[in-house]
Order: C-alpha cells, then structure tokens, then sequence
C-alpha cells in the first residue's frame, strides 16, 4: 500500500476522512514557535530559548509511529485535542484495537482527531508486528 505523501510524513496532514493508522510512543510538553530563519516550528522545553521565534504558545507534542509512513512522526496537540486523545488511549489500553489519526471539522475549523477501530482486522491491511522490533531497526 503507497501512502499519500501528505500521510507518511514527518508531520502527517490528514485531510477530513483520511485515516492514518498510529501507535502511541510517548507525549510532551514543549514550548512551539515559528522560526524566521528556518522557515519552520521549532520546540523548545525552555521559554530563554525562544527569544528569536514568533508566534509562542504551549503545545502537546504527541510522538506515534505511523504506519503509513513505517516511522516516527509528531503531531502538536491543543489542550482539548490532548484531552481527546487521552479518552482514545484510555479505551485503547483496555479494549485494544488500532487508534487511527484523522482531521475533523469543530466549529468551523479543522483539528486533529482520534478515533479507536475495534475491528479485529486491521483497516490498513498492515502486518501485525512488535513496535519495539521495528523501533530498533
């Protein structure tokens, strides 16, 4: 299966519909802003370190494995899409399943969204596979 490129990317941009089949690596706290020089967001865990950055706000930045892409990929969440997110994995951890990362439209405007598959059988026609293993390579 060829993912979109928009999909199996660093930072995945799913449009309204589109799934992309995650497993949860770990979640952080970090500093964001966008950078002039570099032309991109940089995360930062100290506020002294974002003296040249625009645009500075509090953000969750959730790292997953993205299946599509077959690697790590980081999605910033807002306090409520934190919160969403949790409630997914909440679920996920007892029940199992596969969490799937798509966009949905909240009063007018895109955010990112979870949503828990509890088909037995993977979606993404994907191999069942230890992340762990996969990790290591």
């Amino acid at each position: 299966m060829v993912a979109a490129p928009h999909l199996a990317r660093l930072f995945p941009r799913p449009e309204e519909g589109e799934m992309i089949p995650i497993q949860f690596i770990d979640m952080q706290e970090k500093l964001a802003g966008w950078s002039p020089e570099i032309k991109r967001s940089v995360y930062v865990d100290d506020f002294k370190d974002t003296e040249n950055l625009k645009r500075v706000r509090e953000i969750t930045l959730l790292r997953v494995y993205n299946w599509l892409l077959d690697g790590e990929s980081l999605i910033e969440l807002s306090d409520m899409e934190k919160i969403q997110f949790e409630e997914v994995m909440d679920t996920f951890i007892k029940d199992g399943g596969e969490i799937l990362f798509t966009k949905k439209r909240i009063g007018g405007r895109f955010v990112n969204y979870f949503i828990l598959s509890n088909g037995h059988k993977s979606q993404s026609s994907i191999e069942k596979q230890n992340l762990a293993e996969i990790m290591d390579h």
